[in-house]
């Protein structure tokens, strides 16, 4: 009787136990849901698999004063424009992969509504949703806006990233100046990176242009967005990471802790192949352009959806 006892007891604590573990996953998720700001966007939908839209704002508005000053441009109209456009591609089977779009694509002439990419987001999510779609064929499952501060945030909290640099580089109007040989940047480090658009290396003591620069960031990006996902491999770091960055993030209702630990696998093992940098036939001019060529169509083609315009 008291062995049957005890089994009863064990079994109530062992069963109470669970239930405050389960109420204590179930509050965390919910506390983390309402750090993370939902989009006002439905997404257009992939088929075969799914496909992540990565955006990050140039906006300063959502920043507080300190890194508003320190992000300050005047040439910086107000609103917001996406910076970075990378479409995340994890098919039913097979690898995922990791496609950069130049935000200055210029797009929407068919349908009598040009425009550059990245200039749709002035119009809200749902517009840079719709355009993907009915311009370049590009269906979305998921979307995820990161400002500023978001990066940061989810650099530091990873403990950094790890870059190479052949020689010193620096961009000032990035706010980037980092040394040659292998480094780990912190967050605002790991931004500059990110968002290096004119940089320069210095050889034979003289600072000079990159010219081998990357004008779509892409290749910065996958490797930042590399290291963060490599170390995105538990749900403790994954909550660690949305709590710190989440008053700077902005994802799809759609988009929760599951669906996040996805994400990460996926950016992880497609950060590791490397980067699909879309082609573009860019024209250096005062409002810079990037042109649909025939090799956009094609490095485009993988992420194609039934349900689009141009799929």
């Amino acid at each position: 009787m008291a062995s049957r006892t005890r089994r009863r007891r064990a079994g109530v604590v062992a069963a109470a136990t669970l239930l405050v573990a389960a109420l204590v996953v179930v509050g965390d998720a919910l506390v983390l849901s309402a750090r993370v700001t939902r989009l006002d966007v439905s997404p257009s939908r992939s088929g075969g698999g799914t496909t992540y839209l990565l955006v990050a704002s140039d906006s300063r508005e959502r920043l507080d004063a300190a890194d508003q000053r320190r992000y300050a441009d005047a040439n910086q109209p107000h609103g917001e424009r996406a910076d970075l456009v990378l479409l995340l591609r994890a098919p039913q089977d097979g690898p995922a992969r990791l496609y950069s779009v130049p935000r200055d694509l210029y797009v929407g002439e068919e349908r009598d509504a040009p425009h550059r990419l990245g200039l749709s987001l002035a119009d809200g999510p749902k517009a840079l949703v719709d355009s993907l779609c009915a311009d370049v064929g590009v269906g979305v499952d998921h979307m995820v806006v990161a400002d500023f501060a978001a990066l940061v945030d989810l650099v530091d909290t990873v403990g950094g990233v790890r870059v190479t640099l052949a020689a010193p580089t620096r961009d000032r109007r990035a706010q980037l100046d980092l040394p040659a040989g292998p480094q780990r940047l912190d967050g605002r480090q790991a931004l500059a990176w990110v968002r290096s658009r004119h940089p320069e290396v210095k050889r034979g003591g003289r600072w000079v242009a990159d010219r081998a620069a990357d004008p779509t960031r892409s290749t910065h990006a996958a490797q930042v967005l590399g290291g963060v996902s490599a170390a995105l491999d538990d749900p403790v770091t994954v909550q660690r990471a949305l709590w710190a960055a989440g008053p700077s993030l902005r994802r799809d209702g759609g988009l929760r802790v599951p669906q996040i630990l996805s994400l990460a696998r996926a950016l992880r093992g497609a950060a590791a192949a490397g980067v699909v940098a879309v082609p573009a036939r860019f024209e250096d001019s005062a409002v810079p352009f990037a042109f649909v060529t025939e090799e956009t169509t094609a490095a485009l083609r993988p992420l194609q959806s039934p349900g689009c315009v141009g799929g």
